[in-house]
């Protein structure tokens, strides 16, 4: 070992086994008169390995460079075989600003850099594949994070109260985000979810406050409960058909939600889905819910004042006559442009197309009973029907 009080930079690169297992380097580290942020540490042993970096520590206080607040600096890039860095390596190095990696690292072990709350920014090895559980837990200072793309999973609690951090890009080959993975990181404004994924868990964007909007990728069938619980300025979310199933408390407290649009086959959504969206004045609510858990809509302000200004006890059957007012403004559009194909077809003066139109009237993709009734309006309506038809679908607005 050796060390250059002046440029207060510490070298390892004889003897690495014996520091790091022994708590020596730990204990010199830890000494409070190198004062905080003053030492670069650089390791540059080719031969360390996962044993030297991965101990079996019987707590979080028994990692290798645990609580060490003077480091500012660590360059690992002379480790060439080292793989993997093990739990709890850096936790509560809060004075640490970067880390230099070693290219062959493949994993990252639990709460690597838990509380390194001066870290500004990280860049992970290509061949890293799996983070661990609260890798980067309280690193409140955390701008930004370039992930690799071979990366297939993200562990619970991952960037937890990352305060700082603004957006994040995800790989392609991510498939599915575990539980927390964003609580509380309130400064991030943007995600880019990969095509691929399939399923968020639970609270994965819990707290997310500057959180504005969101689109889902096709792929995903179900969202776990709480996943935008307290996102409060988020106001529109583009949710895929291929969706299910809502968890309990999905958009609790978005109080800045204005309108969802839920998909058809949409069967079940948990208790306390929208409590405390108090700006949601609109909802799609499908005819496929069969099952709606308790406190759905309550804090839905808005909603409530306007069940009750049309007139209705309660805002699910507002909701639900609402949905078919507006499914059946959308099938009298689709048939009045086949009314009108068949209009344009057919031979004579403008009555007699119409009246062609009328009698010929193809029913094809739609049942005889929406055609009839089509049929039923048009002629009650009076004229050729369709300026009277046009004003009637018109209240369905």
């Amino acid at each position: 070992m050796s060390a250059d009080p002046g440029a207060q930079e510490i070298v390892i690169d004889e003897d690495v086994d014996n520091e790091l297992h022994s708590g020596a380097l730990r204990d010199r580290l830890q000494n409070e008169s190198l004062g905080k942020g003053t030492i670069t540490l650089i390791i540059r042993d080719p031969n360390i390995t996962i044993g030297d970096m991965n101990l079996d520590w019987d707590d979080r206080e028994g990692a290798p460079l645990y609580g060490c607040k003077s480091l500012l600096r660590v360059d690992l890039k002379g480790c060439t075989k080292l793989t993997q860095l093990g739990d709890y390596v850096f936790r509560g190095c809060s004075s640490l600003t970067s880390v230099a990696l070693p290219d062959g690292l493949t994993q990252l072990g639990n709460g690597v850099f838990e509380g390194c709350s001066s870290l500004t920014s990280a860049s992970l090895p290509d061949g890293v594949t799996q983070l661990g559980r609260s890798l980067f837990f309280q690193c409140s200072s955390l701008t930004s994070v370039s992930l690799p793309d071979g990366i297939t999973q993200l562990g619970v609690c991952v960037f937890w109260n990352c305060f700082s951090l603004t957006s994040v890009a995800l790989p392609d080959g991510l498939t599915q985000l575990s539980d927390r993975v964003f609580v509380g990181c309130s400064s991030l404004t943007s995600v880019a979810l990969p095509d691929g994924l399939t399923q968020l868990g639970d609270y994965v964007f819990d707290k997310c406050s500057s959180l504005t909007s969101m689109a889902l990728p096709d792929g995903i069938t179900q969202l776990g409960d709480a996943v935008f619980k307290g996102c409060s300025s988020l106001t529109s979310v583009s949710l895929p058909d291929a969706l299910t199933k809502l968890g309990e408390g999905v958009f609790e407290g978005c109080s800045s939600l204005t309108s969802v649009s839920l998909p058809k086959g949409l069967t079940q959504l948990g208790d306390c889905v929208f409590f405390g969206c108090s700006s949601l004045t609109s909802v799609a609510l499908p005819d496929g819910i069969t099952q709606l858990g308790d406190g759905v809509f309550d804090g839905c302000s808005s909603l409530t004042s306007a069940a009750n200004s049309a007139g209705f006890d309660t805002v699910e059957l507002y909701l639900r006559d609402r949905y078919k007012c507006v499914t059946l403004r959308k099938l009298f559009l689709r048939l009045l442009r086949q009314y009108n194909q068949a209009v344009n077809e057919a031979n004579g003066t403008e009555a007699e197309k119409n009246a062609t139109a009328l009698v010929y009237f193809p029913t094809d993709s739609y049942s005889t009973v929406d055609v009839g009734l089509f049929l039923q309006k048009m002629n009650a309506f009076g004229g050729n029907g369709i300026e009277g038809l046009v004003g009637y679908i018109l209240k369905f607005v």
